[in-house]
Formats: C-alpha cells, structure tokens, sequence
C-alpha cells in the first residue's frame, strides 16, 4: 500500500490556505456590517412609528371635526324644529299681517272657484 504524506509546504496545503485566507472576514468588518445593519432597521422603525403618530393625529383630529359637525347638525335640526312650531307660525309677522277669510261660497263655472261673500 503506498501512504501519501502530506507536506504543509506541498502546492495544494498552501493554494487551499491563501484561498482560505480571501474569503475570511475580519471581525471589524462584522461589527460595522452589523452596526449598520441595525442602524437601518432603527431608521425604518421611526419612520414607521412618525407615519403611525401622524395618522393617529390625523384621526383625532378628524373626529374632533365629526363632533363639531355633528353638535352644529344637532343645533340647527333645534331651530328647525323650533321654526316649524305652530306657535311660532301664529306669532310670526307674514301670520299677523293676513286677514281672516269671511264665509267662502264655491260657484260652478269657468270664471272663478272660490269667491268671498262679505
């Protein structure tokens, strides 16, 4: 049986060894990939968390807006109501200013439907 020996000083140990020593990384080069891979993630984090803050602002103040249009709505549906009370009809001005009718005779024919009788 033949034995083959290997010598660190062969071609191939150190051809293997110089390749070795391409792809390695040196810690420094971690810590800053890293440092910047959280650094990222720290800046993505805040602008999500600005955009959140902005439309929780934005909601708020719309919904201040939908109660104070809801209070006006509520307000003028009051004065509507009050406007249609009849007795606000009798005591308005264009109510006192009108004359009572006398006895009302209705009469066939084209000329006139209604005619007052005084």
């Amino acid at each position: 049986m033949s034995q083959v020996i290997v010598n660190r000083n062969s071609l191939a140990y150190r051809r293997r060894r110089q390749s070795m020593q391409k792809i390695s990384i040196k810690p420094f080069l971690i810590m800053v990939s890293m440092g910047l891979f959280i650094s990222f993630l720290s800046v993505m984090m805040l602008v999500n968390f600005n955009m959140a803050s902005t439309k929780g602002y934005t909601i708020k103040y719309l919904e201040v807006q939908q109660q104070e249009l809801w209070e006006k709505h509520e307000e003028i549906k009051k004065d509507l109501l009050q406007q249609k009370a009849l007795s606000v009809l009798i005591e308005s001005e264009k109510a006192r200013s009108m004359v009572k009718p006398g006895k009302i005779s209705y009469v066939a024919g084209h000329s006139t439907v209604a005619q007052v009788i005084d």
